[in-house]
């Protein structure tokens, strides 16, 4: 009966959450190319300008990557240190609770010595996983090294001047509403 009854709360919450779900929606972009020559050559000079600075942005994206790796070892050896210090802390926080355990002979116990006001410290929770240099790498990447230059969006205003249109199409593709 038990186990039913719990099944039941269990499948109602699942679906009150599966309900609550949001929609998620996808833009893609269209390209539809100016009419005439003269539109076609100037999209074309676009798509030679959007190349270029494809080609620029990647050297410069790997020229800052260059430039971050030297740090990266320092960085690591950092984050390894912070890692040993929350593993002492944890430690310390463990023995602790372990002590307050063994010290309280009443700990979780409901008979009539229990006391309600009594304070439990609940049990430590332990650090992530270790740090890894990739990791380090990666973090320092991101923050410092900018892998977008601007280039679609440069790319898209020069192709509307030439009389080409960019139409954005928008789809829902995850927990989409009835009828959509």
């Amino acid at each position: 009966m038990v186990k039913s009854i719990r099944s039941v709360v269990l499948l109602a919450i699942a679906a009150v959450l599966a309900a609550c779900a949001t929609p998620r929606y996808e833009t893609t972009y269209r390209h539809e190319p100016p009419v005439g020559a003269e539109g076609a050559a100037c999209a074309q000079r676009c798509e030679a300008a959007l190349d270029t600075c494809r080609t620029d942005c990647r050297a410069a994206w790997q020229a800052c990557t260059a430039g971050v790796e030297p740090q990266v070892d320092e960085r690591y050896a950092q984050a390894l240190r912070e890692y040993a210090e929350d593993l002492r802390s944890y430690r310390r926080m463990l023995e602790q609770y372990q002590w307050d355990v063994w010290t309280d002979w009443d700990y979780g116990y409901r008979g009539m010595w229990y006391s309600p006001w009594r304070v439990h410290v609940p049990l430590p929770m332990p650090p992530g996983d270790p740090p890894t240099r990739e990791a380090v790498r990666d973090g320092l990447r991101n923050s410092r090294c900018k892998d977008d230059c601007g280039c679609l969006v440069r790319y898209d205003a020069c192709f509307e001047a030439c009389g080409g249109k960019v139409v954005s199409e928008t789809h829902c593709v995850a927990n989409c509403p009835p009828g959509k």
